[in-house]
């Protein structure tokens, strides 16, 4: 079995599935106290359909650690500039599918100063290096502690979890595809598709992802 030290620093993929899986509870978490702060409520901001996860945040903390592990000898002011390239790029991206993909929008920054189409703008970019910034002070003890998820048991444990997340995953971009094309009048013969729209209906689906909305209706 290998030592605590001898994969400190490296990584690994229980590692990057731990810290996965902490990144997307914590986005939760965070953004839930964020909502009770400013508007007096809580509210679940996951992206999932089982379960409360945010998978965007596990992706950024994957991000963050893996960019800290590779560049661990560079100077942390390149670190932090790539984190948030990065960053800012996939967060790009994955509004970009949304937006001209599915006709969808799970955020907005159309309001907030320096925006491209309301879905990267500059300030929350800055929060991507903040954040980033704070994650390579802490790596070596966010590092040690990730490595003590190590054993037969605790490996085991990993991959029993990441088949069952990525079941939800699959599940989940199902159920969007299908929500979308309900909202855009696109009818289904399949099966699945039938199965799809008795288990997670608009109403459902509105309920689950509280902040999603349709392009379409934004110009109304």
């Amino acid at each position: 079995m290998k030592s605590t030290e001898s994969i400190q620093g490296k990584i690994t993929y229980d590692k990057l599935f731990w810290l996965f899986m902490a990144g997307s509870l914590t986005g939760v978490v965070l953004e839930g106290l964020f909502c009770l702060i400013l508007k007096g409520h809580w509210e679940s901001h996951v992206v999932t359909i089982l379960g409360p996860f945010n998978a965007l945040y596990g992706a950024g903390a994957v991000l963050f650690y893996s960019v800290a592990a590779l560049l661990k000898d560079k100077n942390i002011v390149l670190k932090v500039a790539l984190i948030t390239a990065i960053a800012t790029v996939l967060e790009l991206l994955c509004g970009i599918l949304l937006a001209d993909g599915l006709g969808m929008k799970a955020w907005d920054y159309s309001k907030v100063m320096f925006n491209y189409r309301g879905i990267i703008c500059l300030s929350f970019s800055l929060g991507w290096g903040g954040a980033g910034l704070a994650f390579c002070l802490l790596f070596d003890k966010i590092d040690r502690l990730f490595c003590k998820l190590k054993g037969k048991k605790t490996h085991l444990l990993c991959i029993v979890l990441s088949v069952l997340m990525v079941i939800n995953l699959c599940l989940t971009a199902v159920c969007i595809v299908r929500w979308s094309e309900r909202h855009y009048h696109t009818a289904t013969n399949s099966k699945l598709g039938k199965l799809v729209d008795e288990a997670a209906p608009d109403q459902w689906m509105q309920h689950r992802f509280i902040e999603w909305e349709f392009i379409d209706e934004k110009t109304k």
